[in-house]
């Protein structure tokens, strides 16, 4: 097998201490490849050079994103320097600076693997339909085409691209995690009280934080003793909490804000179930991240993490995603809490996580396909 050099190309810096998933995914996956002794490096198209992101065992390097989308010279200059020994990891889609990256490689027949992230998911493409339609026939087709392969996260995105146009090699690789992450020292819960989590970036649409919420107002009026926490900040807070405060739920839900590192991970292990509602992902890391506590998840189809949740019996995958049934199953949920058998699905969780989201094992399910 011939040496790889792997690129992996990002919008952002790859920094793990922001709410975009991608990035701490690139991050993540970037460090086990270098780790396993690949040659690694990262290029992020930021909107400023500052080397602000933690301290990694591969090299970054850093190019200034335009306002009007074009490329900077540095990074068709370093494009340029490439050759058939590279591999140029895209990730991210209806990003315009990539559709010229792609246009770019295939001039000089450098080798490039696209991971869309979950953004050709049926209920992502319905979110400006028309505008995502027209650029995905103009653009997006183009860099799928090219692609050495097209890595999609989960089953939904890799049944409607194949709807949406032909593909050659399409591979079904998740996302993983890593359990070194996680602090040795987490304290104990404090509060017996049933305590749901979400951890995210708080967008309402994306998220499915309206129907959460309405679902957690049903399951209260259905006699529910719990309590709702969030992690994470975003654009719709005010709107957000404006509508806790409108369902009356406010002495029962808390906004934390965006939390990292030990802070996130100490917070995290105060939740006995963790609430996914999204209407549409790629593939959630906070659910791996909960899921690796031992917190059982309630996860929406969206999420793209149900076949694994029912394969190992690790929460409870929703039937639908609408608020009544979040209800209802947080209600299952909450009878399982009375009855000490939460544990149990907490610790099929972790389980899960260790098996079949290692990111060694997905690090080397990556590199074949980058020396197929």
């Amino acid at each position: 097998m011939k040496n790889i050099n792997i690129i992996h190309l990002v919008l952002g810096k790859a920094n793990p201490q922001r709410m975009n998933g991608v990035n701490r995914v690139v991050h993540q996956l970037a460090k086990t490849q270098a780790a396993l002794g690949q040659s690694v490096t990262i290029w992020g198209i930021a909107n400023d050079l500052i080397a602000n992101y933690p301290e990694r065992n591969c090299p970054t390097v850093l190019f200034q994103q335009n306002k009007n989308k074009t490329l900077c010279p540095q990074l068709k200059k370093a494009i340029n320097n490439l050759t058939t020994n590279h591999v140029v990891h895209i990730h991210g889609a209806f990003i315009l600076e990539f559709y010229q990256v792609a246009r770019l490689l295939k001039q000089k027949a450098i080798p490039y693997v696209f991971t869309p992230h979950g953004a050709f998911a049926q209920a992502a493409m319905q979110k400006n339909k028309w505008v995502k339609k027209v650029y995905f026939q103009l653009l997006e087709k183009y860099t799928i085409k090219n692609a050495k392969a097209v890595q999609l996260l989960g089953e939904d995105e890799y049944a409607h691209l194949g709807k949406m146009t032909n593909l050659g090699q399409r591979k079904l690789i998740p996302n993983g995690m890593d359990f070194q992450q996680i602090p040795l020292d987490l304290a104990p819960k404090k509060d017996r009280t049933l305590t749901f989590g979400f951890l995210g970036r708080l967008d309402t649409y994306h998220k499915g934080l309206d129907l959460m919420l309405k679902g957690f107002k049903k399951y209260l009026d259905n006699g529910g003793n719990g309590k709702l926490e969030l992690i994470g900040d975003g654009a719709d807070r005010p709107a957000l909490e404006k509508l806790v405060t409108d369902l009356g739920i406010s002495d029962k839900v808390t906004f934390h804000g965006a939390l990292f590192g030990l802070k996130k991970f100490h917070t995290l292990h105060q939740f006995d179930v963790f609430l996914h509602t999204s209407r549409m992902e790629g593939f959630p890391m906070a659910v791996l991240e909960a899921a690796a506590l031992g917190i059982p998840c309630i996860t929406s189809e969206a999420t793209n993490i149900n076949s694994y949740i029912r394969q190992y019996n690790a929460g409870i995958p929703l039937p639908n995603n609408r608020p009544n049934c979040i209800a209802s199953i947080m209600g299952v949920c909450d009878d399982l809490y009375q009855k000490n058998q939460l544990d149990i699905l907490g610790q099929n969780a972790k389980e899960m996580v260790a098996v079949a989201f290692d990111w060694k094992k997905i690090a080397q399910d990556l590199y074949q396909t980058y020396a197929a």
